[in-house]
C-alpha cells in the first residue's frame, strides 16, 4: 500500500478522461492555453478542429503528457491544458474528486492527500461552494473505494497563490472549518505551489507564525504548511535556492515540496553563468557570515575576508541590479559544502521534504534518475516521503515512483521504511491536529 501526500487533484485526471471533459465543454477557455503553448513549444494549436486533430488519444497523449526534460514554464503549458479543458463548475469537481479518489484506491494507495487550486479572486461563495463539491467527492470516493475492498482515505489541501489574497482565503476555510464538519475533517492543509520564482520565503514569514500559532490554540483545526520551494530557481544561484530551502523550514512549514537544490549534485551547474538580484546576493551574503564558523565545519568554504570584501562590493549597488556569477569548480566545491550544512539543519526539525521522481526527472531536467538527490538526503538523514505531484500528466503511478527512486539507489529496505513511516508525515500528524 503507498501513502502519496504530493499530488495535485486535476494533474491526477489521465488523457482520457481529460479529453472527454474538454469535448463535453462548451466552452473551454483557450486563452488560458494557447500563447502559453506556443510560447514554451512553437506550435499553433487550432481551437475549432482541436477535438478533430487530436481524437486519436494516442496524439492527445502526446500533446498532453509531460516527458521531456524543460523548465517549468514548459510544464506550465502544459498543464494549461488542463485549466483550459475543464468547466470547473461543482459537479465536475465532485466528479473527479470521487474519480481520482476510486482510481487510487485500485492503485493500492491507502492515504492520499489531494491540492486543489481556485483562482485569485474567487469569490468568497464560490470558494465554499467549489471547497464543498471537492470534499463531497472525496468522500464519495472513499465510500466506492471501501465497497469495491479498497480502503483509501482522501483529505484535501488547498493550494494558495504566492502573491495575492493568501491570508483572505485562509481566514475563510478556518471559519468554515469551525462551523463545518465535513470542513474540519476533509481540509489538512495550505500548501503554496505555482512559480517559485520572485517569491522569497521570508516573505511569508509572519504569515507561517501565525498559522501555527493558530495550531497551538486550535489543534482541532490545525492546518499543515506545504511549500514548494528548491525546484524551480532560475532566478538565482544554487546557494540562494539552498537557502530558500532552509527559510522555508525555519519559518515554520511542515513539509517542502522537491528541495532539488538541497541535495542535487554540484556539478550540475558547472560551467553556467548564474545571475540574481543583488537583494538576493545580499541576503546571501549576510547569511553565510551569521553562519561561516558553522559552513565551514562541513568543508572547504569562501575565506571568510573574500565575504565580507564582497559585501562591501554591493553594499551600494541597487537591490533591482542583476549581478551575472560564473560557475566553476570552486564555486561547486563550496556549493557542496554549503548543501551538507543545509541539510545537517533541516535533518534537526521536523520538516519533511517531498520526493516526486517523474516530475522531478523532467521539470527538474535531470540526466536520469540517478541523479535525483534522494539518496543523498537519506545518508545525511533528511526525512523524505515519495509522491507522484501530476501523475496524469507524467503518465506515472506510485508504484512507479518507487521503481524510479529504486532507479535513483535506494534500497528495497529503505522504500519499505520510507513507505511505513509516510504516514507519520501526513498533514494532521505535522501540524499537531492528530496526537497519537
Amino acid at each position: 500500500m503507498y501513502i502519496d501526500l504530493h499530488n495535485h487533484l486535476y494533474g491526477c485526471l489521465p488523457p482520457e478522461t481529460l479529453f472527454r471533459i474538454g469535448k463535453n465543454n462548451p466552452n473551454p477557455r483557450w486563452h488560458l492555453y494557447l500563447e502559453s503553448y506556443e510560447k514554451a513549444y512553437g506550435i499553433k494549436i487550432r481551437p475549432s478542429t482541436f477535438f478533430d486533430d487530436y481524437s486519436d488519444i494516442k496524439e492527445f497523449s502526446k500533446l498532453y503528457h509531460f516527458k521531456e526534460k524543460a523548465p517549468f514554464l514548459h510544464f506550465q503549458a502544459k498543464f494549461n491544458l488542463i485549466i483550459a479543458l475543464v468547466k470547473f463548475d461543482e459537479r465536475e469537481i465532485t466528479e473527479v474528486s470521487h474519480d481520482v479518489v476510486y482510481s487510487n484506491s485500485l492503485e493500492d494507495v491507502s492515504y492520499a492527500e489531494y491540492r486543489l487550486m481556485f483562482g485569485k479572486e474567487e469569490p468568497k461563495e464560490s470558494f465554499y461552494t467549489k471547497l464543498m463539491a471537492s470534499l463531497e467527492g472525496l468522500k464519495k470516493g472513499e465510500e466506492s473505494a471501501k465497497k469495491a475492498g479498497k480502503p483509501i482515505q482522501a483529505k484535501l489541501v488547498m493550494s494558495l497563490h504566492r502573491d495575492l489574497n493568501f491570508e483572505r482565503h485562509y481566514d475563510w476555510m478556518k471559519n468554515w472549518m469551525e462551523k463545518e464538519s465535513l470542513v474540519r475533517d476533509g481540509l489538512v492543509g495550505i500548501d503554496f505551489c505555482h512559480i517559485e520564482e520572485g517569491f522569497p520565503p521570508k516573505d511569508k514569514r509572519s504569515f507561517f507564525h501565525s498559522v501555527n500559532k493558530d495550531n497551538k490554540a486550535e489543534p482541532k483545526t490545525a492546518l499543515s504548511i506545504l511549500y514548494h520551494v528548491g525546484e524551480s530557481f532560475r532566478d538565482k544561484t544554487p546557494f540562494s535556492a539552498v537557502r530558500w530551502i532552509i527559510e522555508s523550514a525555519e519559518n515554520g512549514a511542515h513539509r517542502l515540496g522537491h528541495a532539488l537544490a538541497l541535495g542535487i549534485d554540484s556539478d550540475y551547474f558547472l560551467g553556467e553563468e548564474r545571475t540574481e538580484l543583488v537583494s538576493e546576493a545580499k541576503d546571501q551574503i549576510e547569511y553565510e557570515l551569521m553562519y561561516y564558523d558553522e559552513i565551514t565545519t562541513y568543508g572547504p568554504f569562501y575565506a571568510k575576508e573574500e565575504l565580507e570584501l564582497k559585501r562591501k562590493e554591493i553594499k551600494t549597488k541597487p537591490d533591482s541590479e542583476i549581478l551575472t556569477i560564473p560557475f566553476d569548480e570552486t564555486q561547486s566545491q563550496y556549493l557542496h559544502t554549503f548543501q551538507n550544512y543545509a541539510m545537517s539543519k533541516i535533518a534537526k526539525t521536523n520538516v519533511v521534504i517531498e520526493c516526486c521522481p517523474s516530475s522531478n526527472l523532467y521539470i527538474g531536467m535531470l540526466e536520469s534518475h540517478i541523479d535525483h538527490p534522494i539518496t543523498r538526503f537519506l545518508q545525511n538523514d533528511v526525512k523524505i516521503t515519495i509522491g507522484s505531484d501530476d501523475p496524469g500528466l507524467f503518465g506515472t503511478t506510485m508504484e512507479e515512483e518507487y521503481q524510479h527512486a529504486h532507479t535513483a539507489g535506494v534500497s528495497e529496505k529503505d522504500l519499505e521504511l520510507i513507505r511505513s513511516v509516510s504516514l507519520d508525515y501526513r498533514s494532521t500528524k505535522l501540524s499537531g491536529r492528530d496526537l497519537d
